[in-house]
């Protein structure tokens, strides 16, 4: 298999209404280096596939590989990795758009750093009571932190070396929701700490329907379990077992917020991550509240 500087891998499932988007981006982007663009299906019911195939004549190098196995987006970054050529590994998600700039902006990050992360902006794919549903964004200062320990790179906006991903291994295919967090805990292990470039933007979408986010919710947090365990286990600090007592809180106070859309889809938010979380405690015994 021929190299080239770089690769982009872009896990899919059924994401026909924005995946056009997306790949219109990634084919706008200027880099002298050579890269190519992985897409990969997992188990799309819709028409992600023939979409993703509309666009290889965008490329210069581009393929649609088929993740078909089982479900799972770690499995799907991993089948991408394995169908690139890249000595950088860039990561991205169907449903979100990266702006202009990316790829040379992980590139130069990824030049003096073996994993590197953006930022998030929510304003152009979200309306503005989900933008601000939650505190989430390119206002913080440095990269995510988990729980306010270890920085993490987003999953959906991220870069790291192949020789990196060939030490750590695989995207833990058993890890749903929290698989970025996850991994970059274990190049931490490795010595290896996540750090940002912060030209790269991705503009994130938000999940907008009540049951979606509050799915979604509930499969972060109950995740952070797993990763407060994989910590102990280490002989890292871990997150304070209590430190979530003022969502808690939150949660009771702003009831009377169900009644309004910006409201609802805020508490909708906080309550499927609290009780995720209860959830993964009992799962993984470590009490994380």
């Amino acid at each position: 298999m021929a190299s080239v500087d770089l690769s982009v891998v872009i896990p899919c499932h059924d994401v026909e209404a924005t995946l056009s988007d997306q790949l219109e981006a990634l084919s706008e982007q200027q880099t002298a280096l050579e890269w190519e663009v992985v897409v990969v299906d997992n188990r799309s019911t819709d028409d992600t596939r023939s979409i993703a195939l509309a666009f290889t004549e965008r490329f210069t190098n581009f393929k649609v590989v088929e993740a078909s196995e089982r479900a799972g987006i770690s499995y799907a970054r991993n089948v991408g990795v394995t169908a690139s050529s890249g000595r950088f590994l860039l990561f991205c998600d169907g449903d979100d758009i990266v702006a202009p700039g990316w790829i040379e902006a992980l590139a130069e990050g990824l030049d003096t750093n073996p994993i590197v992360t953006g930022r998030v902006e929510l304003e152009r794919l979200n309306p503005p009571w989900l933008a601000q549903s939650r505190g989430f964004g390119s206002s913080r200062e440095g990269p995510p932190r988990f729980m306010g320990t270890f920085a993490y790179a987003s999953g959906g906006n991220q870069g790291m070396h192949r020789d990196l991903y060939d030490r750590v291994g695989p995207f833990a295919e058993i890890v749903s929701g929290s698989e970025d967090m996850e991994y970059s805990l274990r190049c931490l292990m490795e010595g290896v700490e996540v750090e940002e470039a912060a030209e790269a933007v991705v503009h994130y979408r938000y999940r907008a329907r009540p049951g979606e986010l509050f799915r979604q919710g509930r499969t972060y947090g109950g995740c952070r379990p797993l990763i407060a365990r994989m910590m102990i286990d280490a002989g890292r600090q871990r997150p304070p077992r209590f430190s979530g007592w003022r969502s808690w809180a939150w949660l009771v106070v702003h009831l009377p917020s169900l009644a309004r859309r910006p409201g609802r889809a805020n508490w909708l938010w906080v309550a499927g991550n609290r009780f995720g979380q209860l959830e993964g405690s009992i799962r993984y015994r470590v009490l994380l509240v």
